[in-house]
């Protein structure tokens, strides 16, 4: 089925939340890019403001689909219960009634939502990483203090620079968003508010509009050779729209913009240089091995602005590379 078959088919009310999100968001890129020009408390209010509609919004789509699928029924008793009389019987066989009719009402309402295929298949993807997750934290936790593990000298070794640097690490999540939570924990340390969802968007924006600051961690690869000729052939950027140059570099974005749990992508090197660079600050890296740390955003070090101090783990978690925050000791 195509999309427009799906959308023709879909609720109505789905349908306009649809639109309502699509408007918000091109309302609130406009005003974070008017933003721009002002000074940093207008960016922060600013971004206060896009975070508050956001959340409002949301929320209220929720309650409208809750309200139109009706309440809940009642919880189901565990404890078995005598016999019912006659009378009993017959009342409770019109409350089946009732139930079945409210079952059914339900069953309709959720019927008519048409959850596409696609849709389908991110909810049990989403099911299985979580299971996934659960089993590797389960993992991990049983190999924490094995002295005899990579996990565990990986560990140690970081601890080691750290207290060196007067820094502790700072646990984040292993949820898919961590690169981007570690970065939104520093900026929080030095006084900036922001979100991981704002985040994310806000670098996809970044790399959007700065392509060519990356080429250093493309260039050796198709998928770099392809940005570089779609960055300097307008033409062949707007001729060919579905062409695979396109296509790799707007699905590469959308991963950046959307959180782990939608389909989004783990942050890196890349993002984290468009952190730096979106908030003139320089990202040291702590990591085992290749040196131990690594400086992202290094020009922006004679600003007198306090870098953000992040850390690379390799091999603690068995879901793979994980990304941590620090703070002072």
């Amino acid at each position: 089925m195509s999309s427009d078959d799906e959308q023709s088919d879909e609720n109505p009310m789905l349908a306009r939340h649809r639109k309502e999100k699509k408007e918000l968001r091109a309302r609130n890129q406009a005003a974070k890019k008017s933003a721009k020009s002002g000074n940093k408390q207008r960016q922060k209010e600013v971004n206060a403001e896009i975070e508050r509609s956001e959340r409002e919004l949301e929320e209220r789509h929720q309650r409208e689909l809750a309200e139109a699928a009706g309440p809940a029924p009642p919880p189901a008793e565990d404890a078995p219960s005598a016999a019912p009389l006659p009378h009993e019987a017959a009342r409770e066989e019109g409350e089946d009634e009732d139930d079945e009719a409210t079952s059914s009402c339900a069953q309709q309402f959720y019927k008519s939502l048409k959850m596409s295929k696609k849709s389908e298949k991110k909810l049990a993807k989403r099911k299985a990483n979580a299971e996934k997750m659960a089993n590797a934290e389960k993992a991990d936790k049983e190999a924490a203090n094995r002295k005899d593990t990579a996990k565990y000298c990986e560990k140690e070794n970081i601890k080691k620079m750290l207290t060196e640097a007067r820094l502790k690490m700072v646990e984040i999540p292993a949820d898919g968003d961590c690169m981007y939570a570690s970065i939104v924990h520093q900026l929080q340390e030095v006084g900036i508010e922001t979100s991981v969802k704002h985040l994310r968007r806000e670098c996809a924006e970044y790399l959007r509009e700065h392509p060519l600051e990356f080429l250093d961690y493309l260039d050796d690869t198709d998928f770099g050779r392809g940005l570089v000729a779609a960055v300097e052939s307008p033409l062949l950027f707007a001729d060919r729209p579905s062409g695979p140059t396109v296509h790799e570099w707007n699905v590469y974005l959308r991963g950046v913009s959307q959180m782990a749990e939608v389909g989004g992508e783990w942050g890196g090197t890349v993002e984290l240089t468009a952190c730096a660079n979106i908030f003139e600050r320089t990202i040291v890296v702590y990591k085992d091995g290749g040196g131990g740390e690594e400086v992202l955003g290094g020009q922006f070090l004679s600003r007198q602005k306090k870098a953000l101090s992040v850390v690379f783990l390799q091999k603690m978690y068995t879901l793979g590379e994980h990304y941590n925050s620090t703070t002072p000791m």
